[in-house]
């Protein structure tokens, strides 16, 4: 395999591991709350952390926070949210 196959090449998904947390959300506090809620009623288990440098790099203009879940249920997590919101919930890398 060269470097060009290697960075152009079509390489495959690999399979959810189950001992890694993923973010999922991305979202202003009151609404990372709100959607961490409804995630443990749905019995899918989460944990939230503020992100207090969002403001000082102007990527918010409100305290935002993050949702975190194990990658085996990222997908589960991520249509739970968008059900609840009504939106597909951003990510900090998007």
């Amino acid at each position: 395999m060269g470097i060009r196959s290697w960075l152009l090449g079509e390489r495959e998904p690999r399979p959810p591991r189950a001992d890694h947390v993923v973010e999922v959300a991305w979202l202003p506090l009151w609404q990372c709350q709100l959607a961490l809620h409804d995630l443990w009623e749905n019995e899918i288990p989460a944990t939230m952390s503020e992100d207090h440098t969002s403001m000082l790099r102007f990527a918010a203009r409100e305290p935002m926070g993050r949702i975190f879940v194990m990658e085996v249920r990222a997908d589960v997590a991520r249509t739970a949210i968008a059900e609840c919101l009504g939106i597909d919930p951003p990510k900090q890398d998007r």
